[in-house]
């Protein structure tokens, strides 16, 4: 395919790149649009400010830290791209949607039946014994495998393309200095090395003395599939807990599951950008 394309005088990896940011925020917006009219308003603001959020947020603190950067893209939210968190949250929506279809079946599509949006409405909804916390967690290990399976193959080819960058594995290297990235296909010459902040010096020390990241999975650093497992599982948990309490009001469904978000950011985030694998 590169060399049919380069036939055409179109470089693959610039094609891919440009295309990258639109085709995602799209993705976005058809979820969006997907989630108001079968989950209505409350629900989708619920989850997809809440998923928003947590990645951002876990996203900022990592880029800032110095273990990656997202250079040349065109929208930005600090100095994380917009469609980082975007994408994440309409690929988690569709997966837990694939989720409930796995484990449910044709009751998943029922506009009566809880398998559609709260799958633990009702008793028939459990599985393993009846057993609720069992239940929610094989949904949230399904919605997480699904999830590690598909960042399996993203970040890879997202790695080759320069859609984002991470640290070199380089002894005494704890952030990506100037000159470190290529500017292969970058339209925008942004973000390319860690920004000098406090944040940055205060994860210095921790790998000041040797490799960060030496491990690493198909040129990726292994703690990145290991948190892409967690954060989707404890995301995955948390949500369907908090929307299966029928008993609540919207309005305390919504406070829970933003207060667990603010919880989970700076735990989540250690686990990601710490661990000297």
């Amino acid at each position: 395919m590169h060399d049919l394309l380069l036939s055409f005088g179109i470089d693959s990896g610039r094609l891919i790149k440009t295309l990258f940011e639109p085709s995602l925020v799209a993705l976005f917006l058809a979820c969006l649009a997907h989630s108001l009219r079968t989950h209505g308003v409350a629900r989708t603001t619920r989850e997809f400010v809440a998923g928003f959020a947590l990645t951002w947020l876990a996203e900022s603190t990592g880029v800032l830290s110095g273990a990656y950067v997202y250079p040349g893209f065109r929208l930005y939210v600090g100095a994380t791209p917009f469609v980082n968190p975007a994408s994440w949250v309409a690929l988690v929506y569709v997966i837990m949607e694939v989720s409930n279809r796995l484990l449910y079946g044709r009751r998943a599509l029922d506009p009566d039946d809880p398998g559609r949006s709260r799958v633990l409405d009702r008793d028939s909804t459990l599985v393993l014994g009846g057993s609720l916390v069992k239940t929610l967690a094989l949904l949230a290990l399904i919605d997480a495998s699904l999830a590690l399976m598909v960042d399996l193959v993203l970040d890879p080819l997202a790695t080759v393309y320069n859609l984002w960058i991470w640290v070199p594995c380089v002894a005494e290297s704890h952030t990506i200095p100037p000159g470190a990235v290529d500017p292969y296909n970058f339209d925008r010459m942004v973000w390319m090395s860690t920004p000098d902040t406090p944040v940055a010096h205060l994860w210095a020390p921790a790998f000041s003395e040797g490799f960060r990241y030496p491990t690493r999975l198909l040129g990726i650093p292994l703690i990145n599939f290991i948190a892409w497992l967690v954060f989707v599982f404890v995301y995955a948990f948390q949500f369907r807990w908090v929307d299966g309490c029928s008993h609540w009001s919207e309005a305390r469904k919504t406070t829970v599951l933003w207060g667990l978000m603010l919880i989970d950011w700076p735990i989540l985030a250690f686990l990601l950008i710490t661990p000297n694998l």
